[in-house]
C-alpha cells in the first residue's frame, strides 16, 4: 500500500511541474504575440507539405523536359537550366549553383548575348544568395551591356544595387559602408529608368529609395499598395513584407515591424525557401522582447532551414545569433525551474489541503447519498402503495357499481317473476305457470353475469389480454372467442389479478369445481415462458395501463 501511495505522489509531482511550468510559460507570452505567431507555427509545423510541394514542381520539370522530342536544341536546354536554377535559387544552394552553370554553358553555346547576359545575371543572383558577394560582383561587372535587352538591363542594374546593398548590411568598415550604399543607389536610380512605371518592380525600387533616404511613411505606402494590388509568388511576397517591416522598425514601431517580418517568414517557408533569413530576424526581435523560449525555438528551426540551404554564409550568419538565444534560453529555464520549485511547495500544501477537505466532503457526501437512496427507496415503495391503493378504489368503485347494477337487475327480475307468478297462481293458471317456470335460462343469466364482469374488468385493465398473452410462449397466447371478451382461462387470471388466488373460490364464482379451476390454471402455466410463481407474480403487476 505504501509503493502505491509513493507512486501516486510522485505521478503527482510530475503533473503538478509539467502543468507550473506550462503557467509560467504562458503567463510569460506576450498574448498578442501568441496570436501573431500562431500563423507561423502552423506554417512551421507543416514545412515538410510545402517542401514536397517544390519538390513536385521540380520533378515535373524534370520530367517534361525527359519527355520531350528535340532536347537536344539549345534554346530547349536553355529554358530547361533557366526553370530548375530558378527553383533552387532558394531552395538547394549546390543545385542553384550546378543548374546555373549549367545554364551559362547552353549560353555561351546559343552565342545569344541576351541569353549569356540573362544566364549570368541568375548565377550572380544565386552567388549574392548564398553571400557569395566578391565573385557574384565579378560576374555581373564582366557583363557586356551594350547589347543587353531592356528587361536584361533592369535586371542587372536591380541585381547590382542589390549586391551592393548585401555587402553594405555585412560590411565592418564605415567608409566601404557608405560606399557600398552611394554605388546601390547609383544602380537603383539606373534601374528605375528600364522598368516601366505601371510595374511592381519599379515601384518596389522606388519603395526602397524612400527607405534608404529614411522617408519609411512614403516607402510603407507604396510597399501596402504593391501587396495590396499585385498577383506576387510568396518569394516576391516574402522580400515586400521585409522591406515593410524594415520600414516600420526605422519608424520605431515594433509592433508592426514584428508583425510583417512575420508574414515574410510565413511567405518564406509557403514558398519552401530555405535561407530563413526572415526567421532569424523574428527570433531576434522576440529575444529583444524577452520571449527566450520562441526565440530559441525559432533560431532552431532556422539553423535547419538554412542546414538544408547549404550555404555557409547563411550558417555564419544564424551563428551570430544562436549562441546567445541558445545561453538566454538556459538561464530563462533555470529560472523556472526555481520558480517551478517554488510553486510546487506551496502547492503541495495547498494539496493536502485540499485532499484534506475532500476526504471530509467524500464522507458527508456518502452520508447524503445513503440517506437519499433511503428516501428514494421509500418513496418509490409510496408510489407502489399509493398506486395500488389508487387501483384498488378504482377497481372498488367500479366493482360496487357492477354489484349493485347486476343486483338492482336481478332484484327488478325477480319481483316482476314473483308477479307473475302470483298472478297465474291465484288464477289458477297451473298450465301458464309451468310454461313460465320453464322459460327461466340460467345459463343465460350466469353468461350475462360473465359478459358484465368482463366488461368491468377490462375497463379498469383495457391492456391484460397484451400483457397477459407477453408472458406466454409463441403461438400459445390466448384469445376469447369472436363476439366474446373474456374466455375461462382468462378469466380465471382476471380474478387473481383482482387479489381472489383462492381456487375455491374461483370455482364458485366462475361455478365450477376446483378441479376444473385447477386443470385451467396448469394448461396455462405450461403455456407460459416462466415458472408458476414467478408466472402468477407477474400476472399482479399487470398495469392499469
Amino acid at each position: 500500500m505504501k509503493i502505491t501511495n509513493l507512486h501516486y505522489f510522485e505521478n503527482m509531482k510530475n503533473y503538478l511541474t509539467i502543468s507550473f511550468l506550462i503557467i509560467q510559460l504562458s503567463c510569460m507570452a506576450n498574448p498578442a504575440s501568441d496570436t501573431l505567431l500562431s500563423r507561423l507555427n502552423e506554417v512551421i509545423d507543416n514545412r515538410e507539405y510545402f517542401v514536397g510541394l517544390k519538390q513536385d514542381k521540380i520533378d515535373k520539370i524534370k520530367k517534361e523536359f525527359l519527355f520531350k522530342e528535340r532536347r537536344d536544341e539549345i534554346d530547349i536546354q536553355y529554358n530547361y537550366f533557366l526553370a530548375l536554377s530558378k527553383e533552387y535559387q532558394t531552395f538547394k544552394f549546390d543545385s542553384a549553383f550546378h543548374y546555373s552553370s549549367q545554364l551559362i554553358d547552353v549560353a555561351y553555346k546559343s552565342k545569344d548575348p541576351n541569353k549569356i547576359i540573362k544566364a549570368q545575371i541568375e548565377f550572380a543572383n544565386i552567388l549574392i544568395t548564398a553571400g557569395i558577394f566578391n565573385e557574384a560582383m565579378d560576374t555581373l561587372k564582366s557583363i557586356n551591356l551594350s547589347v543587353a535587352s531592356k528587361q536584361n538591363r533592369a535586371e542587372y542594374f536591380s541585381m547590382m544595387s542589390r549586391g551592393y546593398f548585401d555587402m553594405e548590411s555585412f560590411s565592418q568598415s564605415k567608409y566601404y559602408s557608405r560606399l557600398y550604399r552611394r554605388n546601390g543607389v547609383s544602380y537603383f536610380d539606373s534601374a528605375l529608368t528600364c522598368y516601366p512605371p505601371e510595374t511592381w518592380e519599379y515601384r518596389s525600387l522606388v519603395a526602397q529609395k524612400y527607405i534608404k533616404a529614411e522617408n519609411c511613411q512614403m516607402a510603407i505606402e507604396i510597399l501596402r499598395d504593391i501587396i495590396s494590388s499585385y498577383q506576387l509568388s510568396n518569394d516576391e511576397l516574402a522580400i515586400q513584407y521585409m522591406l515593410l517591416s524594415f520600414s516600420y522598425n526605422i519608424q520605431n514601431e515594433p509592433d508592426l515591424a514584428l508583425k510583417y517580418m512575420v508574414e515574410s517568414s510565413v511567405a518564406d517557408f509557403m514558398g519552401a525557401k530555405k535561407e530563413a533569413v526572415a526567421l532569424v530576424f523574428v527570433a531576434n526581435a522576440l529575444f529583444e522582447r524577452a520571449e527566450v523560449m520562441l526565440a530559441s525555438k525559432y533560431i532552431n528551426v532556422a539553423l535547419e532551414e538554412s542546414s538544408f540551404y547549404g550555404s555557409n554564409f547563411r550558417l555564419w550568419q544564424i551563428s551570430q545569433y544562436s549562441p546567445i538565444i541558445k545561453s538566454e534560453h538556459i538561464v530563462t529555464i533555470e529560472n523556472q525551474k526555481r520558480q517551478v520549485l517554488k510553486y510546487l511547495v506551496i502547492v503541495s500544501v495547498l494539496s493536502f489541503l485540499l485532499i484534506a477537505s475532500f476526504t471530509v466532503i467524500y464522507r458527508q457526501i456518502s452520508k447524503l447519498k445513503r440517506v437519499k437512496n433511503m428516501l428514494e427507496a421509500t418513496n418509490g415503495q409510496l408510489a407502489m402503495i399509493n398506486e395500488e391503493l389508487v387501483l384498488a378504489n378504482r377497481i372498488k368503485e367500479e366493482y360496487v357499481g357492477y354489484y349493485f347494477s347486476v343486483s338492482s337487475q336481478m332484484i327488478e327480475k325477480l319481483e316482476k317473476f314473483k308477479n307473475s307468478i302470483y298472478r297465474k297462481f291465484s288464477r289458477r293458471q297451473f298450465d301458464e305457470l309451468a310454461l313460465e317456470l320453464d322459460s327461466i335460462n340460467i345459463h343465460k343469466e350466469k353468461s350475462f353475469l360473465y359478459t358484465k364482469f368482463d366488461e368491468v374488468f377490462l375497463q379498469i385493465f383495457p391492456n391484460f389480454i397484451d400483457k397477459f398473452n407477453d408472458l406466454l410462449k409463441e403461438n400459445e397466447q390466448l384469445h376469447p372467442r369472436e363476439g366474446h371478451l373474456l374466455n375461462t382461462e382468462l378469466r380465471i387470471y382476471a380474478l387473481i389479478r383482482l387479489g381472489i388466488t383462492d381456487n375455491e373460490k374461483i370455482a364458485k364464482i366462475l361455478d365450477n369445481s376446483v378441479n376444473t379451476i385447477y386443470a385451467y390454471k396448469t394448461k396455462v402455466r405450461n403455456m407460459a415462458k416462466l415458472p408458476k410463481e414467478e408466472f402468477e407474480q407477474e400476472v399482479k403487476k399487470i398495469k392499469r395501463f
